[in-house]
């Protein structure tokens, strides 16, 4: 008795419909079955990669309960697509760490990023991916620079991004030093959720080419401190406010004190206070008697009405 022909199966890049991929299930298998009754198609590999999110799309409806955490699914079970094929979700399979390591993987949504042990190799893993820039313009935060002993372009530590996110959001511990763990799973979950967005290259590909959305952001922030100016190439006149204006240009400008003053014989609004001044006024009359101060302790509400808006 002959063997069956194994038939070679080939990756595609396109995208293939609900009816295509049911077609692509019912031709992989075409050996002896175990059950003649119907096939069934197990759906293997990492954590949250969509295996559950493709059972709910095939069936129409939701059958398998689905999470954007890793390891949601925690056993198996099996589905009837039609009377001859049977869906199986498995939960995910972390492989020994023989191609990607731990980081690679925390990155990459495989592992849970709430129960991570250590954050610096992951977050250096950001830092090499994604610009400095970026990360100033997507938090704004200003990352301490290399010194004047280091290359100027190197990207940044994982202690320079944690410890400048940490102050700004006031992630602090107990001691008052930034929270670098806590301030390393935000900076991972937006990573995974994709606000830094990083994509992988094809292979033949430039990494520094491929990634033209850190360039643009470049080129955003360098458009943001010039003057704005209009299609037609004209500057926008920029809006004069008159109340601003007409409260810093006044002419009687004068300090409103209160209280009985310490010097002998000085007049509220009268000036600075001199030596001659003090002399002429203990000479006539008495200084300390004010009978002439009628309407001088008018409200400062009352003297600057006329400012209100």
């Amino acid at each position: 008795m002959k063997p069956p022909q194994e038939r070679q199966t080939h990756n595609l890049s396109h995208l293939v419909s609900k009816q295509e991929l049911l077609d692509i299930f019912k031709q992989l298998h075409t050996g002896k079955k175990v059950k003649d009754q119907h096939l069934t198609v197990g759906l293997v590999g990492y954590p949250n990669v969509g295996k559950s999110s493709t059972i709910n799309t095939i069936m129409g409806n939701k059958k398998v309960s689905v999470s954007a955490t890793p390891g949601h699914t925690k056993h198996f079970q099996t589905l009837f697509v039609e009377p001859g094929l049977c869906l199986c979700d498995c939960p995910g399979l972390v492989m020994p760490s023989f191609v990607s390591t731990k980081a690679e993987m925390i990155c990459s949504g495989i592992l849970p990023i709430d129960q991570m042990r250590d954050h610096i190799p992951p977050i250096s893993l950001i830092c090499q991916n994604i610009p400095r820039h970026v990360l100033e313009a997507t938090y704004g935060i200003n990352i301490i620079k290399p010194r004047e002993d280091e290359d100027p372009h190197r990207p940044p530590t994982s202690e320079e991004l944690l410890t400048a996110y940490g102050c700004m959001r006031g992630f602090m511990t107990a001691h008052g030093q930034p929270d670098q763990p806590r301030s390393a799973r935000y900076v991972l979950k937006d990573y995974v959720s994709g606000k830094l967005l990083y994509c992988h290259p094809p292979p033949g590909r430039d990494p520094m080419t491929f990634q033209y959305q850190h360039q643009r952001v470049r080129e955003n922030r360098w458009d943001g401190g010039e003057t704005k100016t209009q299609p037609g190439g004209k500057k926008r006149e920029q809006i004069e406010n008159v109340v601003d204006k007409s409260f810093f240009h006044q002419e009687n400008v004068r300090a409103l004190t209160r209280g009985v003053q310490a010097v002998m014989g000085y007049k509220p609004g009268s000036g600075l206070v001199t030596a001659a001044t003090v002399s002429s006024e203990s000479s006539t009359g008495k200084p300390w008697k004010k009978h002439g101060n009628r309407n001088k302790k008018e409200k400062s509400r009352r003297l600057y009405k006329h400012l209100d808006t």
